[in-house]
């Protein structure tokens, strides 16, 4: 286990840019376990494809539910170093590490996506960088310092799949697209400068087209939705009440892949929520259950939508984790962990 620690950290504090065999090894793999998934937990599509719904109901293990990461190895690196409270793992009296517990098949990770594009304190980066790019300098000082943070990110979510194909997992936001293409639920990313459209030049023209369309691979392949015993997971809050049926074959259908990814506050149809709780696990269970995502940032540990149920879970500012325990409804206030050591009390 203590390899496998190392070979995580050592991508995670690189201090220059991870070389082009690296990153394709790395996206080799994980495309591979993405496309391969075994249909116990990852129904298949109508194509036999690896559906997009991660089904955890019937091995129904506690889960870290990860908010959206944006280029933040620290981060990452915070998570899998962070001592779970006592409890967490049922039966099981000894204070692991998260990466212990994955180690172990105690746990599972839930990340609900945005590996790359930071967005905190960098909009004078991203300005640089973007001055770069009208001189046609597509691998200057500044988009390289961005690329680092972000190289480093999505190596280390690559390498922890393939470390752990079962219990790591990452779902697809909608910063997942390498190619910055718009079409089949994805649009072109701009904020402070151009950045969807920056990155996709950086590694074409510092890694080249084989990376690019390996990276496009991993993307094609990530679920959209995740289910637990008590919990259904997505990069955004459900446009409207999908179906089962089409959650599974998301890929198929464009206002799908949009509407678990890009939904805006106030942009879903009322009681979305509910509704795709109740077509997955069914009426019943639908009290027992909250939807947790991230995409819209917080101002605080959490914000509210539809009667409580849906719950926002991206704060850019902080390095939270959401525990959510086997045998409990998920609490907002007591589940929503900082693993910063370095975060001062408020």
């Amino acid at each position: 286990m203590q390899k496998k620690l190392l070979e995580v950290q050592k991508i995670l504090k690189l201090t220059g840019l991870p070389s082009h065999d690296e990153v394709f090894d790395l996206c080799n793999a994980a495309s591979t376990i993405l496309e391969n998934e075994k249909d116990d937990y990852r129904p298949l599509s109508d194509s036999f494809a690896a559906g997009s719904l991660l089904d955890f109901r019937s091995k129904n293990l506690p889960v870290i539910v990860v908010p959206d990461i944006h280029a933040r190895p620290d981060f990452l690196l915070n998570i899998i170093n962070f001592v779970l409270p006592e409890g967490f793992i049922p039966k099981v009296k000894k204070n692991y590490t998260v990466f212990q517990a994955l180690s172990k098949g105690y746990i599972r990770v839930i990340c609900v996506g945005d590996a790359l594009h930071t967005e905190l304190n960098t909009k004078e980066r991203w300005l640089a960088a973007m001055e770069e790019f009208n001189k046609e300098i597509y691998t200057g000082p500044a988009i390289s310092a961005e690329m680092l943070e972000g190289m480093k990110t999505i190596c280390a979510l690559m390498k922890l799949k393939e470390l752990f194909p079962k219990h790591f997992h990452f779902l697809k936001g909608n910063h997942e697209n390498i190619t910055n293409r718009s079409g089949h639920g994805d649009f072109a990313f701009r904020k402070f400068a151009n950045e969807g459209y920056m990155v996709r030049e950086f590694i074409h023209e510092f890694y080249g087209d084989d990376i690019l369309y390996l990276l496009s691979c991993v993307e094609n392949a990530m679920p959209l939705m995740a289910v637990t015993g008590n919990c259904v997971i997505s990069h955004a809050e459900p446009k409207t009440g999908f179906t089962l049926h089409q959650i599974i074959n998301a890929r198929e259908y464009a206002d799908v892949v949009a509407g678990l990814t890009w939904t805006a506050n106030d942009d879903a149809e009322k009681g979305s929520v509910e509704q795709v709780i109740a077509n997955i696990c069914g009426p019943v269970m639908v009290p027992r259950f909250v939807y947790l995502a991230g995409h819209r940032p917080v101002k605080d540990n959490y914000a509210l939508r539809q009667n409580n149920q849906f719950i926002q879970i991206h704060n850019p500012a902080k390095e939270n984790i959401c525990l959510v325990y086997k045998n409990r409804k998920f609490n907002p206030e007591t589940d929503i962990i900082n693993v910063d050591s370095e975060a001062k009390d408020e």
